[in-house]
């Protein structure tokens, strides 16, 4: 690998996520992230793309490493030097607390492509800590778990993100310790607290809240519909992946996101079955920048190693499985009401 100068001048503050570390910047385009991070995360991220193809397409593409010097006083990146390490040698475009480092990842913006995305994080495992974490945070995380659907199901929410529109609606007096933001461009920016209210009695109403985050029209119902279809599907997949593996991956998540708007989301689908039926008579030219509909991404892999030998890691997996069988139940009875709202005179 090589390194080349870069100008970070052009880093800001990264407004898409739904939860994690404080320091995440992007470039003025939004395309690339650059995220403080561990050594353990970016050694994770190398081995997957030298010896793992078929996790490749399940994580956002890595671009390199990034080390950036600190202003002490301000304690936030500045631009006056960086140096970047890219995978081939060569970047066409470096578009909770936060990490005392000044090394960081550069990976694919997941968010990129939506006009309004719609974010949830959940975060995978019982056990939260490798065995690196002191004591006294393993009580910590163990508590947070034991008080959790982390605990009951294997994942929790930790952080949500969705677009409410125009006219954003006042946040009503049971969300209100929950909800951070409420007029953000539009969007109900969630805290981390929010998840860990959910039981495994209630925790389809967090999901319910994300995907029909304005309401059960027949437009929202027949988007939450494909957009499940979607996410069950992906999150199988990966499951699938990750039963072969024999890795420990600790306080990782699954990454869901989807087109938020919903006029927008019905143009960008009239947009892609276009470009579809033109490969389709021949004209493959290659386009750029195309809009999204959905995506999902493994992430997060500060605490992620291979462990040859040991088995799969069930830890991880036990929340993925919960996560499809959520899925599931939601598709299942979002397809009944847009039955019966379809039958309706």
């Amino acid at each position: 690998m090589s390194k080349k100068a870069f100008d970070t001048s052009t880093l800001q503050a990264f407004g898409n996520a739904a939860a994690g570390h404080d320091g995440v910047l992007s470039d003025p385009t939004g395309a690339v992230v650059v995220k403080p991070c561990t050594r353990t995360e970016i050694d994770f991220y190398e081995s997957v793309n030298s010896n793992h193809p078929d996790l490749v397409p399940h994580f956002p593409a890595f671009m390199g490493e990034l080390s950036l010097t600190k202003d002490q006083d301000a304690g936030k990146a500045v631009a006056e030097s960086g140096t970047i390490t890219t995978t081939d040698g060569t970047i066409e475009r470096l578009h909770g607390k936060k990490l005392d480092t000044e090394l960081h990842i550069v990976l694919e913006n997941i968010t990129y492509g939506f006009k309004q995305p719609n974010v949830l994080d959940l975060k995978l495992g019982k056990q939260l800590w490798d065995e690196k974490a002191k004591p006294e945070k393993r009580a910590r995380l163990d508590e947070v778990a034991n008080s959790t659907t982390s605990g009951s199901l294997g994942f929790r929410i930790a952080g949500m993100r969705t677009w409410k529109g125009e006219s954003v609606p006042e946040v009503p007096s049971d969300l209100k310790d929950y909800v951070e933001s409420s007029g953000e461009n539009g969007y109900w920016v969630y805290n981390k607290m929010y998840g860990r209210k959910f039981s495994i009695q209630d925790i389809k109403e967090g999901f319910e809240a994300y995907v029909l985050p304005q309401g059960k029209s027949h437009k929202q119902l027949a988007r939450a519909q494909e957009i499940l279809a979607f996410f069950l599907g992906e999150v199988k997949d990966i499951i699938s992946v990750f039963e072969k593996k024999e890795s420990r991956m600790y306080s990782a998540s699954i990454l869901l996101v989807y087109e938020g708007d919903v006029d927008e989301y019905a143009k960008t689908k009239k947009t892609l079955r276009s470009l579809s039926a033109q490969d389709e008579e021949g004209d493959d030219d290659e386009e750029e920048d195309l809009p999204k509909l959905a995506a999902v991404k493994l992430i997060d892999f500060a605490h992620a190693t291979w462990r040859k030998g040991e088995g799969n890691d069930e830890n991880a997996l036990r929340g993925m499985r919960s996560t499809a069988t959520i899925l599931k139940e939601l598709l299942d009875t979002t397809n009944k009401e847009l039955e019966a709202a379809e039958e309706e005179p």
